[in-house]
């Protein structure tokens, strides 16, 4: 799929200013230096997750998406974190002989 997008490109007639042009953005459509929408970089992204770099990159020929190994390994990358939890239930394992499995010691 092709998305042909016009955007207005602004300029800063200050003399303080450091940037002199600025792009507009598409909220959900476009970010900054973006070569790909936000929702096919998340796409890409869970699918890294999912399957092997090469794996992604040889379906996207197929989904008609050109995408390299090495990108799909920085979608990954740039994921967050998932959330953490500690383990609910702590135990052991006793293997004395004779004494049963799980038992606390006396």
């Amino acid at each position: 799929m092709l998305i042909e997008l016009s955007v207005r490109r602004l300029f800063c007639d200050s003399s303080g200013c450091a940037r002199v042009t600025f792009a507009e953005q598409v909220d959900g459509l476009t970010s900054r230096y973006g070569r790909r929408t936000p929702v096919l970089q998340r796409v890409i992204g869970a699918l890294g997750v999912v399957l092997a770099a090469r794996a992604v990159a040889r379906l996207g020929l197929l989904l008609g998406i050109a995408v390299s190994r090495m990108t799909v390994l920085r979608a990954v990358m740039a994921l967050p974190e998932p959330a953490w939890t500690g383990p609910r239930v702590l135990g052991w394992t006793s293997s004395r002989p004779g004494r049963a499995a799980g038992t606390a010691p006396s």
